[in-house]
């Protein structure tokens, strides 16, 4: 059986819709709005939950369910975030030789409405013609961008599906089954304040003793695992203070476990052997700085096996739409870390997106729709799979 026709002109006109919605984290209920009265008419079961109360939000994430069509397949998530990053308040989107991008004052916002386009276009073309399918369900989550916030509040007992394809990548022809684990940190340093043109041996500077701690550091890529980042610092009030506070945020990322401890360890040795360094006698006292750190586990790995259900299912539908699928691992965390986390099996696919977190940030047409003719090959392929 031969998909139903996606509707391009639908579909631009829908995104261009979608970005001009100011939704950055935490501020999603305006694209929630949108999506909600969109969907109206289609008569689909949609609600919120309560993330939003959770996570200092103004907006749960979406949750919409449309039941079974002449199929027995299980039940699949579709999701993608509303969430966008920063700049990205008064988006200006326009279409240039079937490329979509921005004035380029901002980000497109493509990440991730085009994941959300096309899972909603997939809807709209289930809802106007009669494939057969089996339950469908779609999550669209809130603040991913600032930790996958969002899907660490769905609660996956009222989820029915049986695996989930999160609509957060690049390219067409990949399917993400790899991502690592990461660290979250963030280093206090108190040192001593003094006047730094009168009595500057009677301080400690903590912006010394940071740049002791950091220079030890290795940072960047560190092999095809890890990799480590000093994120921020922020520190100092005058030029002629010595510096007494200082804060800095970083992370680490591995695919191993023992690898992102290791580094995660490393650097918090790098900040004690500094400490100990600047130990120093003021006015007949020995005195030193404070050190004080926070580690958090922001997401763990992920890594499906390339002969599951779901990795086979997407595999099977690219084909179908001209796609050779190919496995990817990356560096970066999505909410399917979290799916699969929680017990739910989870594969990353691409909806057209390049150089997202960048002002110059853009979007193929053709890989937008591209990305709701794979979304309907998969409940397709799910449904050839319940028949045999």
């Amino acid at each position: 059986m031969s998909l139903p026709a996606v509707n391009r002109e639908r579909m631009i006109d829908l995104f261009f819709k979608l970005v001009q919605i100011d939704s950055p984290s935490k501020k999603e209920q305006p694209v929630a709005e949108f999506i909600e009265k969109l969907l109206a008419p289609m008569g689909v079961k949609i609600w919120r939950d309560d993330a939003g109360q959770k996570i200092g939000g103004n907006c749960g994430n979406l949750h919409i369910r449309v039941p079974a069509r002449g199929s027995k397949a299980d039940a699949v998530l579709f999701s993608s975030h509303m969430d966008t990053v920063m700049p990205g308040l008064g988006i200006k989107p326009r279409l240039d030789n079937g490329v979509i991008r921005s004035d380029g004052t901002t980000v497109l916002g493509a990440d991730d409405k085009a994941g959300v386009t096309a899972i909603l276009e997939m809807l709209q073309v289930i809802h106007d013609s009669d494939m057969p399918h089996g339950p469908i369900e779609v999550i669209f989550d809130v603040a991913e961008e600032i930790g996958l916030m969002g899907a660490f509040e769905v609660d996956l007992s009222q989820v029915q599906a049986k695996y989930a394809i999160v609509l957060d990548g690049e390219e067409m022809d990949q399917i993400i089954y790899k991502s690592p684990s990461a660290n979250r940190m963030t280093y206090e340093i108190e040192g001593i304040a003094a006047h730094a043109g009168m009595r500057p041996e009677n301080g400690i500077s903590a912006i010394e003793v940071f740049a002791e701690a950091v220079s030890k550091m290795k940072l960047g890529r560190l092999d095809d695992e890890t990799t480590a980042n000093i994120g921020t610092v922020e520190a100092g009030r005058a030029t002629n203070i010595v510096c007494e506070h200082l804060s800095s945020r970083a992370e680490v990322r591995s695919h191993s476990v023992e690898k992102l401890e290791a580094q995660t360890k490393a650097m918090s040795d790098a900040f004690q052997a500094a400490v100990a360094k600047f130990e120093r006698v003021i006015d007949g006292q020995p005195r030193r700085v404070v050190f004080k750190e926070k580690i958090s586990r922001e997401f763990k790995a992920m890594h499906i096996a390339t002969d599951s259900e779901p990795y086979q299912v997407v595999s099977e539908a690219g084909k179908s739409v001209g796609l050779n699928m190919k496995p990817l691992a990356i560096g970066g965390g999505t909410n399917a870390n979290v799916y699969n986390a929680k017990g739910l099996p989870a594969v990353v696919i691409g909806c057209g997106m390049k150089e997202e977190h960048t002002t110059s940030e853009h979007l193929v047409v053709d890989d937008l729709v591209m990305a709701a003719r794979l979304c309907l090959a998969i409940l397709q392929k799910a449904h050839e799979r319940s028949l045999a």
